[in-house]
């Protein structure tokens, strides 16, 4: 989907398609960098981050293999609140590999920090982030290795696999969401 097809719910178009698979393409090269000749895990982060994953690994010029994890962060007053619940484990055997979560956005940290170290004690040789967007209040991970997209700023970003109340994931730029269109109820 275009975002001519949601203008009227989007406040700002900030990053094209053809802007983000540049990007993507440069991660992808960066960590191969890093992790040849081993093949690394893929630890992509559903649902947000299955667009980007997929991506990544494609533009990757290596082999690379993909896990899949989905957790539930919950918030109060739009605020994380640093509890999480883990909805779909791991099916890849992780140990003593090159691990690399992947996500769509870091917000404040919290659920990422809960994932490193959910990942660490399963053995893996090392771990790193990687994630397409992050947020200014973002905390940084010590001793984690983080790859990142853009660091954008403030509002609800849709787009590129993100979405809110499962809408917009399929808008192939990245958006602010409008304000206007949060109270809207899916059809």
């Amino acid at each position: 989907m275009d975002a001519e097809h949601v203008a009227d719910d989007l406040e700002e178009v900030i990053l094209s398609e053809e802007r983000i698979l540049a990007r993507v393409q440069d991660l992808a090269s960066e960590l191969h960098g890093v992790h040849e000749p081993r093949t690394p895990v893929l630890v992509g982060v559903l649902g947000g981050a299955a667009t980007f994953t997929v991506d990544l690994a494609r533009a990757y010029p290596g082999q690379v293999e993909i896990g899949w994890m989905a957790i539930k962060s919950y918030s109060t007053h739009n605020r994380a609140s640093g509890s999480v619940r883990l909805l779909k484990d791991l099916d890849v055997d992780i140990s003593g590999r090159d691990v690399v979560i992947v996500d769509g956005v870091i917000d404040t940290g919290l659920t990422m920090s809960w994932l490193i170290a959910n990942l660490a004690q399963r053995g893996p040789a090392s771990i790193a982030v990687c994630a397409l967007l992050r947020k200014p209040e973002t905390a940084r991970f010590a001793d984690t290795p983080t790859y990142v997209g853009f660091d954008v700023g403030p509002g609800l970003i849709v787009g590129y696999g993100l979405d809110h109340q499962g809408r917009y994931r399929n808008l192939r730029c990245a958006a602010v969401l409008s304000p206007s269109a949060y109270e809207v109820t899916p059809a």
